[in-house]
């Protein structure tokens, strides 16, 4: 019988060809998901600010109380900076106040209830698509 002599001291070429094949996939692969993530938080940055950025105009028109709010669109759909170096560039807004009965209804005469619309417009950074966000209130005249 022919003994066959083994070497175990090393690796083959295969064997190094094959883990450094491995390696670089994964790199790859780790490599591509950083933007998707960057995109994905950039999404999430943008819905933060239209919230606050309605909710500011909320507060705005709420501090001048049930008399000083005038009816109708108060702010027509418009940019909120004219300078592209600002980050309020790529938001735009729009504010409507509308009477409203006890039901939620609208109406057309006065009842003492007034119902605020703010609605901010952007861009999601993942979709590039217009993005809409909307928040109501209601001010009391009492």
């Amino acid at each position: 019988m022919k003994k066959i002599l083994k070497n175990h001291w090393g690796m083959s070429l295969i064997e190094i060809m094959v883990s450094f094949s491995i390696l670089v996939l994964v790199f790859v692969s780790l490599a591509q998901t950083f933007p998707f993530a960057l995109t994905i938080n950039k999404t999430a940055e943008n819905s933060t600010k239209a919230a606050y950025l309605v909710q500011a105009k909320l507060e705005e028109l709420n501090s001048l109380g049930y008399a000083n709010i005038p009816l109708g669109t108060i702010e027509a759909k418009h940019r909120l900076a004219a300078n592209p170096n600002n980050y309020l560039y790529y938001f735009q807004r729009q504010t409507a106040v509308e009477y409203v009965d006890s039901a939620l209804a609208t109406s057309v005469s006065e009842t003492g209830l007034k119902k605020v619309t703010v609605t901010v417009y952007y861009t999601n950074a993942l979709s590039k698509t217009e993005k809409i966000y909307t928040t109501s209130t209601l001010i009391s005249q009492w």
